[in-house]
């Protein structure tokens, strides 16, 4: 059963009644507030009569005498005007002038037209398509455009006479409706009287021309959109009878004379219409010109050429590789990738990816790489083996780019090649292509290369075999093996590949060479292990510091400890606090021993506070150990508690982890308040805002109290920095809360702090 839309929707008008009684009469009394009773029942009906047509015939009766009925609402004729559409909608084709009253009379009313068509307009034959047309003859301004856009939704054929004259009509609008009108009724009557309309027109009629272009036979409509194109009034209309005349004329000869021309926007449709042009003998066409075209034109014909794959245009491309200027240029080296790829070709992008134009170099290696044919890859390997130096080169480059395994027993071979470019390129390439199988061969090759780029380029390959071996824990056993048994020289040369693989292993390497009797390689190594990226570090250089005879390798490691604690403010652990005993053990500096035990205000566990109690009594650290144990006693108490002026985010301020975030808006209000639940004493406050670089406090306030009702005066105030504002605190500052507070307002960016960090 079908069901009408306002079965299913809300009626735009929210129409209701004042009555629960489902009756005409009081349906009759409809108004826009209410009870909506009567309008339901009346729906209830239509769904009950579903398509009988005896039933809609007599609901349509009682509709239509809902209409004629002197004291009906005009909120109620709109009901029963749109509820009367979907009965006469389904309505056979047999109506009646005299049967549909009052519509006609309706129809011509200027306050009623609307409504009328609300019942007409779905309502099939030629008796409601005759009352439309005289209406339109009776009716003026916006009543008669209103009919225009009727008779053109029901496509009446016979009203093209009448449209063809208010094309003409004083009024602008009614003749632009009658145009819109004229365009939208597909018969072809329709279409001659545009047709007869000549250029330039009004943009209603060319509007009107190009929506019936289409529809026209393939001469008519070509000889509209070339009139169109030459003549309209209006560029956009021009433009768009272009691009109809290009989707439609299958021949070449107007998109070439475009391209030939002067005029960008129109070269730009043309330019589109060529991705999906059906054109016979286009890109030979093309290609047969491009050498007559400006530089923007070439280069868009040959990204065009590139798209579409046609060999036919490759000779026309290659050509243009060598055109004076470098967009031309640029455009031919990234096509030559995307079509068929010949010898000719190949050669081609091998001696200009060999020059020194840098750009074109990168450009032509691209399109090289992806060249395809069948011949492609056979060449490029005896590229690689014979030929100019430069050229051998490019094409040993190409194994790895192109993945050509079959090219490794080759690269092998170039181990010995007289040419030291020859055997950096191959060894480059076996970091890409070879397997954790040839990684002795590789360490082999790195131990006798004698050439400074081959070494390099030696060790970059051994890092990357190495790092693709699945057996994280073994994978670098043979290197480990070879430089911890080298001569000096030679574990100082193959020291840098330790930190790039990276982890324990390969730290605990490095910690072995750091112990070496020659000083060179011992501070090398103790070097590397503080530029360490990971934690595993740690504990490696503490033991170097312990077993190490040599005083500058000792102050390294533990100023390099010291270092990786500063780096990492995760929270703290037992093996921290064993780590900071083990290093005072040993440390003979000042420096350090004031910065070691200042570490443990970051501890909450027995050990620390025992050493910092015990460390009391020492000339050098019993100040700052005093400090110490008064923080590791507040810590002992309990994690700090938090408050924020927005508590949104406020557990990530302290969390440990700085990916996430406490974020407000800076209005110049906000403020953070840490509880350390005991008084503490206070040298530094960081806020972390990493990542979130600007996103600063415009200007800060800071208080430190044992009360938090009273802040009292404030102990640093300042501007914020980029990634980390650090507030330093005068000696002595001693507290149980600290309270920072922004300032200022900042419209552009909020207030964020990803981690407090306090020392």
């Amino acid at each position: 059963m079908l069901r009408p839309a306002f079965f299913t929707a809300s009626f735009a008008f929210t129409l209701i009644v004042h009555s629960s009684i489902a009756a005409e009469p009081t349906l009759s009394q409809l108004d826009y507030s209410g009870s909506p009773q009567a309008v339901e029942a009346l729906d209830r009906e239509l769904y009950a009569a579903g398509t009988d047509p005896v039933k809609l015939a007599v609901i349509e009766q009682r509709l239509l005498a809902g209409l004629r009925a002197r004291d009906t609402t005009y909120a109620a004729r709109q009901v029963l005007c749109q509820r009367l559409g979907w009965v006469l909608g389904l309505a056979p084709e047999k109506l009646t002038a005299s049967g549909l009253k009052p519509l006609p009379a309706m129809l011509v009313d200027e306050r009623d037209s609307d409504l009328a068509r609300l019942a007409l307009e779905p309502a099939p034959g030629a008796t409601v398509d005759t009352l439309f047309l005289t209406a339109l003859s009776q009716t003026t301004a916006r009543t008669r455009i209103a009919l225009i856009d009727s008779i053109a939704r029901r496509q009446i054929v016979a009203a093209v006479p009448a449209l063809a004259k208010l094309l003409g009509d004083n009024d602008p609008t009614t003749a632009a409706a009658a145009a819109r009108a004229l365009g939208l009724i597909t018969d072809h009557s329709s279409a001659l009287v545009l047709q007869a309309v000549p250029e330039p027109s009004s943009a209603s009629v060319a509007a009107a021309k190009l929506e019936i272009a289409p529809r026209l036979a393939a001469g008519s409509a070509l000889a509209v959109l070339a009139d169109l194109r030459a003549r309209a009034a209006d560029p956009v209309h021009r433009i768009a009878a272009l691009r109809l005349l290009l989707q439609l004329d299958p021949s070449v000869a107007t998109t070439l004379e475009v391209l030939d021309g002067n005029d960008t926007a129109a070269k730009r449709v043309a330019l589109e219409s060529l991705y999906a042009s059906p054109a016979p003998q286009l890109i030979s066409s093309l290609a047969a010109k491009l050498s007559t075209w400006d530089a923007f034109t070439q280069s868009a014909v040959i990204a065009v050429m590139a798209r579409r794959g046609d060999a036919v245009a490759t000779s026309a491309v290659l050509k243009a590789t060598a055109h004076e200027d470098a967009m031309v240029r640029m455009a031919a080296l990234e096509a030559l990738g995307f079509l068929p790829g010949t010898i000719e070709t190949m050669t081609a992008l091998s001696k200009i990816a060999a020059g020194n134009a840098v750009a074109e170099s990168k450009s032509a290696k691209a399109s090289l790489t992806r060249l395809n044919g069948p011949a492609v890859n056979a060449a490029i390997l005896s590229g690689a083996e014979r030929g100019e130096t430069v050229l051998r080169v490019v094409f040993i480059e190409q194994l790895a780019l192109r993945g050509l395994n079959e090219g490794l027993p080759l690269l092998l071979q170039f181990r010995t090649d007289s040419d030291a470019a020859v055997r950096a390129a191959a060894v480059s390439a076996l970091g890409e292509l070879a397997s954790p199988a040839d990684n002795k061969i590789v360490l082999d090759w790195a131990i006798a290369a004698t050439d400074a780029n081959e070494q390099a380029r030696a060790l970059r390959a051994l890092v990357s075999i190495t790092l693709r071996n699945p057996d994280i824990a073994g994978r670098g056993a043979t290197l480990y093996a070879v430089m911890e048994t080298a001569p000096a020289e030679l574990a100082l040369r193959l020291l840098p590949t330790l930190g790039r693989i990276g982890g324990a292993p390969s730290a605990a390497s490095a910690g072995k060479l750091a112990l070496s009797a020659d000083l060179k390689l011992a501070e090398a190594a103790t070097n590397a292990l503080v530029r360490w990226t990971d934690d595993t570090a740690i504990s490696v250089l503490v033991s170097v510091a312990e077993r190490t005879t040599l005083p500058i390798v000792r102050a390294s490691a533990v100023t390099g400890v010291i270092a990786a604690f500063e780096r990492n403010r995760a929270f703290w652990n037992v093996d921290a606090t064993t780590f900071v005993a083990r290093l005072l053990a040993v440390s003979a500096s000042a420096e350090s021993r004031l910065a070691l035990i200042t570490l443990l205000k970051r501890a909450a566990d027995a050990p620390a506070l025992a050493l910092a109690e015990k460390s009391q009594g020492d000339p050098v650290m019993g100040a700052a150990a005093v400090e110490v144990a008064a923080v590791i006693r507040a810590n002992q108490a309990g994690s700090a508690k938090l408050r924020a002026s927005t508590m949104a985010g406020v557990r990530n301020l302290m969390d440990g982890n700085t990916g996430n975030r406490w974020s407000v808006p800076a209005e110049g209000d906000e403020w953070v308040e840490i509880d350390f639940n005991l008084s503490r004493p206070l040298r530094r406050i960081t806020l972390d805002q990493t990542g979130r670089g600007a996103e600063f406090p415009e200007s800060y306030e800071l208080y430190v109290t044992d009360d938090v009702a009273v802040p009292g005066k404030v102990v640093a105030s300042g501007v914020g920095q980029t990634n980390k504002t650090v507030i330093d605190l005068p000696v002595g500052t001693r507290g149980r809360y600290v309270i920072i507070k922004n300032l200022v307002a900042r419209k552009d960016t909020p207030w964020s702090i990803c981690e407090i960090f306090v020392d």
